[in-house]
């Protein structure tokens, strides 16, 4: 597929949605996640999604930025307007996101993406997108007004790369040969799958899938807390096996001790002795 050919479109990602949610397609933003915000403050929206060629400032997990050039990637958030939702549900959104695109890239683009705990896909060991959920909430109520779900998916490799992330990033596509379908068909998928699950946040039906395309359970791994992460050696990180996913979505770990705990926040780091 040419690079002419494969331009996000709002009229054929409209086209391809199950839902009527409104859709706008921007050429460039500096993140999609800071657009809604602006959005609705200036009045009320339902859920909608808004998505973006490229970012200039696009925002990854604890401050990190988020690599997003134009004409090779998708960048979208997709706004939830939770009144019938509790909170205990909502936390689950960004593990039912990861499950959506994996889903989504195994159905339209044929290629078995896994999921490394919490939210990163990864296809072939390499990581291929990252999603940064936000929620804000209503000042009189204490309830959740809105969650924002940003999904960045590395579709197609770039000419150049920064040389900090060049060895850990990968792409749907690698050769531009072996492209099967374009974006506009990629991001409508991981829209109407991630609606799908979020109508089902309450029956956690896609932690099945989350399990099933897990690439962290019976594995050794190495975990650090938010407030141990920034500045610590990788030695002083504990090591435990992955051994499952709880109904919350938390990750149970048995560490060196026998001792079973179950992370809901930090990361974690594979260990080559699995």
């Amino acid at each position: 597929m040419s690079e002419s050919k494969d331009v996000l479109s709002e009229e054929v990602i409209r086209s391809l949605l199950k839902n009527d949610n409104e859709t706008v397609v921007l050429s460039e933003i500096d993140s999609t996640n800071e657009e809604i915000k602006r959005r609705v403050r200036d009045e009320k929206k339902k859920d909608f999604v808004i998505i973006s060629d490229m970012q200039t400032g696009g925002k990854g997990r604890r401050g990190r930025g988020f690599f997003s050039p134009a004409g090779t990637g998708i960048y979208m958030s997709i706004l939830f307007c939770p009144d019938d939702k509790n909170a205990s549900d909502l936390i689950l959104v960004t593990t039912a996101a990861a499950v959506a695109v994996a889903h989504a890239i195994g159905e339209v683009c044929g290629k078995d993406a896994k999921i490394k705990w919490v939210n990163d896909v990864y296809l072939n060991d390499r990581k291929i997108c990252g999603i940064l959920t936000e929620s804000v909430n209503d000042p009189e109520t204490g309830r959740i007004k809105y969650v924002i779900c940003g999904i960045g998916i590395n579709v197609k490799k770039p000419k150049e790369i920064p040389d900090d992330i060049k060895d850990i990033i990968g792409y749907i596509y690698d050769d531009t040969n072996d492209i099967n379908a374009s974006r506009n068909e990629i991001a409508a998928a991981v829209i109407n799958q991630l609606q799908l699950y979020y109508d089902r946040l309450p029956d956690r039906s896609f932690l099945k899938e989350y399990k099933e395309r897990s690439m962290v359970i019976g594995k050794s791994i190495s975990f650090g807390s938010p407030a141990k992460i920034a500045g610590v050696p990788d030695d002083d990180w504990e090591k435990a096996k992955a051994v499952d996913i709880d109904d919350e979505g938390g990750l149970v770990v048995e560490c060196l001790d026998g001792s079973v705990r179950t992370l809901h926040t930090g990361e974690i780091t594979l260990r080559l002795d699995s």
